[in-house]
């Protein structure tokens, strides 16, 4: 999920592996594979119910409408997407066994993979698609899931296992769009009766939701692919203190802790009997420094606060080792986008010259952050302590984040903001960056000839040429753009040791399609 100051932005989510060449992108055939190597673990054994821990339960068993992790994960178990990602978030097939671009990318044909069924034994057909779509263009029937499908206009079946989309703007990623959390494929039939009767055609079947305590799911056996399918069932266990989440794996109750805080890690990662998870993603904490307004409307002024904070130190104190230094762009180290690029570093002498050489006064600000989000106040203090060594004095202003929403996010120039990854180009750098943009807050072209860059990136079909327009466009980011990301968190949970298979989510939502259970 992202997280913004005052909105949240559901992203791809779905993992997988083996991308099969770009030409591929445009007549793929065959079956899902896993998305990262899976640790040496021996033969699968099949049966078993995981039980994992969440915070809160689903708010929703919609699958379109769903707003909350719980809810994606139950969606993910029980429904399946058109494509799903291989480790280079490109799209290997999944209900889709083909897809293919016509009119320069603003239209999209997909061929349908045959003989599935949903859990109620119905057949699955480019009927089901179109109704999902539809909808999902329909903000009174989708709520949240409105606009999953990217820029659809419109769809139609082209036989009983083909469908056609339209979209207002070529679009290159279509086919990453797929995988979002949001687009999984519903039935035709009851399709806006889903939170009563659950009905996929996905490896799970919905057994019992008790809000207050958990939420049940079956293995399906008639599951289309049921190489990847080994436990009997998952158990989502709802736990709202950390404490008592921690108890309970030591006690047996659960066999999975998801998204834990840095100390719960720290604190178990070397406990016997017990798995540790940490790594990368594209989640990350972002200073705004607002183009709009004094005085990050001078560009020096921008460059200068580049060089300010000390980013391995960062993560080193603030995130206890527990992630990567970042380079003022939102895509994560290891992305097969990222080119080489200058590493943004501190450099407090360079920072004091180009804050001199910009002729703004003094510079006093307050710098605001939440303590619910952190560990970003941390991070704030130690970026005000190195801008307190080259004479800018910056405020730490920790404040509710009811507070934060209402007064601070587009209206002061200086405060932190949080995001998570995404798969897909247009959700990580056009909806952000783009002068136009709704989540570009300054709502301006931080560096010159961006948005026409953005545009012909999102645009383009071709993966090399993406690849080359994308790094053009990273590495404008870093050096002009009016956003800082001083650092990259890492994924961290927690499993018994007879969890076998599981593979740290990149985009929130746990895949359990390949886990299982040793014992």
């Amino acid at each position: 999920m992202r997280h913004s100051e005052t909105d949240e932005l559901l992203i791809p989510g779905m993992t997988r592996r083996t991308w099969l060449g770009a030409a591929a992108a445009f007549g793929m055939a065959g079956g899902v594979a896993a998305s990262r190597p899976a640790r040496a673990q021996g033969a699968p054994r099949k049966g078993g119910t995981l039980r994992f821990c969440r915070p809160d339960p689903p708010d929703t068993l919609d699958p379109q409408m769903t707003n909350s992790f719980s809810g994606m994960e139950y969606s993910q178990m029980v429904y399946d997407n058109l494509v799903s990602l291989d480790a280079d978030t490109q799209p290997v097939p999944m209900l889709a066994t083909a897809w293919a671009p016509e009119a320069g990318g603003a239209e999209w044909v997909v061929t349908l993979r045959e003989g599935v069924k949903f859990h109620s034994g119905r057949a699955f057909t480019s009927a089901d698609v179109v109704a999902t779509v539809e909808r999902s263009m329909d903000p009174a029937r989708s709520g949240v899931g409105s606009g999953a499908f990217g820029p659809v206009t419109a769809i139609s079946a082209e036989g009983p296992h083909k469908v056609r989309f339209k979209l207002r703007v070529p679009f290159g990623e279509f086919p990453v769009q797929l995988a979002f959390r949001q687009a999984r494929i519903l039935p035709a039939e009851g399709i806006d009766e889903l939170r009563n009767t659950p009905n996929g055609t996905g490896p799970f079947i919905f057994k019992d939701f008790q809000p207050g305590s958990s939420l049940t799911v079956e293995r399906n056996p008639n599951y289309w692919n049921p190489d990847v399918l080994h436990l009997d069932g998952v158990r989502m266990v709802f736990i709202r203190e950390a404490v008592a989440m921690q108890a309970a794996l030591r006690g047996g109750q659960v066999d999975l802790l998801t998204q834990i805080p840095v100390e719960m890690y720290l604190a178990m990662r070397n406990a016997r009997g017990f798995k540790a998870y940490s790594e990368v993603t594209g989640d990350y904490h972002a200073v705004n420094i607002m183009g709009n307004m004094a005085p990050f409307d001078n560009l020096k002024v921008r460059e200068a606060f580049r060089h300010i904070l000390d980013r391995p130190a960062t993560v080193a104190s603030v995130l206890f080792g527990q992630g990567v230094p970042g380079n003022d762009q939102p895509l994560p180290p290891g992305n097969i986008y990222v080119p080489p690029m200058p590493q943004n570093a501190q450099d407090l002498a360079r920072a004091r010259q180009l804050i001199q050489e910009s002729g703004v006064p003094p510079i006093s600000l307050d710098f605001f952050t939440s303590s619910d989000r952190q560990p970003a106040p941390k991070m704030v203090l130690a970026f005000s302590q190195a801008a307190a060594q080259i004479g800018v004095t910056l405020r730490v202003r920790d404040i509710p984040y009811t507070e934060y929403a209402a007064n601070v996010a587009r209206k002061m120039p200086l405060y932190t903001s949080y995001w998570s990854g995404s798969a897909t180009l247009f959700d990580a750098l056009h909806r952000i960056y783009h002068s136009k943009s709704l989540y570009n807050y300054a709502s301006i072209e931080s560096v010159p000839g961006l948005d026409a860059k953005l545009d012909a990136m999102i645009a383009e079909v071709d993966l090399n040429r993406r690849k080359a327009i994308t790094a053009d466009v990273l590495r404008m980011i870093s050096a002009g753009a009016d956003r800082l990301i001083p650092y990259f968190r890492n994924y961290l949970g927690i499993s018994t040791d007879k969890v076998q298979g599981f593979l740290p989510p990149r985009f929130g939502t746990i895949e359990m399609r390949g886990i299982w259970l040793s014992a």
